[in-house]
């Protein structure tokens, strides 16, 4: 199956390129090149269907791949910790495509203004009932398939 370069159409003399040999563009690994040059692959999460590394989407369901687990219960731990630090996950979180990871950086977004402003206007103890009160909903919310955007 001849290859073709994404940005000037030119035909690659070889199919495994990583560049092309007119223009010198990057060319992106293809559906069925992708699992011959990583050789590696992943189940997803949403179906169990395995797919080649490096894709964004599931070729099976259509989900978004990536895993921000971590980045959602580091960003959890900081906003408890020092709420203003908090806006760097929660942020991040946000520029995620995936629909679940940007819905848990509204969610960290939210509990650090109410956290400030209730430490303002009462004491500290009170903001952190709050904090503690909306990581557990949004541990709920993390596990299950409800999502704000999809994906």
């Amino acid at each position: 199956m001849a290859s073709f370069c994404d940005k000037c159409g030119h035909e690659l003399k070889n199919e495994n390129a990583r560049f092309c040999d007119k223009c010198g563009a990057e060319v992106k690994i293809r559906n069925s090149q992708a699992g011959n040059a990583q050789g590696v692959m992943t189940a997803c999460p949403h179906c169990g269907q395995a797919t080649p590394m490096g894709l964004d989407k599931c070729e099976n369901c259509g989900s978004t791949l990536e895993n921000n687990t971590a980045a959602v219960i580091i960003g959890y731990i900081i906003t408890l910790l020092l709420p203003l630090l908090g806006l760097i996950p929660a942020i991040y979180l946000l520029t995620r495509k995936n629909g679940k990871a940007r819905t848990q950086g509204v969610f960290l977004i939210g509990i650090i203004i109410l956290m400030i402003i209730l430490n303002l206007i009462f004491s500290v103890w009170i903001g952190y009932v709050v904090v503690i009160i909306a990581m557990v909903v949004a541990a709920f919310l993390w596990f299950d398939d409800y999502t704000l955007f999809p994906n």
